[in-house]
């Protein structure tokens, strides 16, 4: 029984005697042949020499190189400070405490101021059965009426295209004799879609209101537009 025990022993150490043995004769053989083979440890020591001491042209080809990128990199520091903000602007460009676009904007104000003028106004009136237009001063002194009645216009033709024509011409001619005493600004306002409406913009437009066109400041619509309420009256007819 103890002879069958030891021979799984036995066969285990003679298998891995008989696995190892051409690694470790391997070696020994490199190992061996290292230590024969002529010029060997020669060229090793060669090599370490090298390493260890460069020679003049190769440090002198190094240090041109790390000069160089030296440079570069002071050359992109500047950039780099320029993109990380807006460029600032030189110290010469403006006096330091003024403002130069405040400064345009209280000139232009300044001289807007002394040439005020007062806003006068014209009024047209154009319904279909008549033609209406005043013209007044700011406080709503009236200084000229004119209709189509009272230019001589009778019934139909009181509404027409030619009665708002020639209220406008009258009116405009009053606007003339008053720029001789003052200088003046006016507005329009409109009410009403009559024919008179497009008979005074008619006459502003061509050579008639040609002195009084360029102090017109402002046009208003004034028409009143009924949006449901009450039942209107019976329209008159003529």
């Amino acid at each position: 029984m103890s002879l069958l025990r030891t021979l799984p022993a036995l066969r285990s150490r003679a298998a891995h005697r008989a696995w190892a043995a051409p690694f470790s004769s391997s070696a020994s053989t490199s190992a061996s042949a290292a230590n024969t083979t002529p010029g060997v440890q020669d060229i090793f020591d060669a090599l370490g020499e090298s390493t260890s001491t460069p020679s003049p042209a190769s440090t002198s080809t190094i240090q041109s190189f790390t000069r160089q990128i030296g440079a570069a990199e002071e050359q992109q520091e500047p950039a780099q400070e320029q993109e990380d903000g807006p460029p600032l602007p030189s110290e010469d460009s403006f006096p330091l405490g003024v403002n130069p676009a405040a400064a345009a904007n209280a000139v232009v104000a300044k001289g807007r101021a002394g040439t005020k003028k007062p806003l006068y106004a014209v009024s047209v009136k154009a319904t279909r059965n008549n033609t209406i237009v005043t013209f007044a001063r700011p406080k709503g002194l009236q200084l000229v009426t004119l209709t189509g009645g009272k230019l001589g216009f009778k019934k139909s033709n009181r509404n027409g295209y030619e009665a708002g024509y020639q209220c406008a011409v009258g009116i405009i001619g009053a606007m003339e004799k008053e720029l001789e005493r003052t200088a003046f600004e006016w507005e329009l306002n409109l009410k009403g879609f009559g024919q008179g409406r497009d008979a005074m913009l008619t006459a502003i437009t061509t050579a008639v209101g040609e002195n009084v066109k360029p102090l017109l400041t402002r046009v208003t619509d004034r028409t009143p537009l009924k949006i449901g309420g009450t039942r209107s009256q019976k329209a008159r007819r003529i």
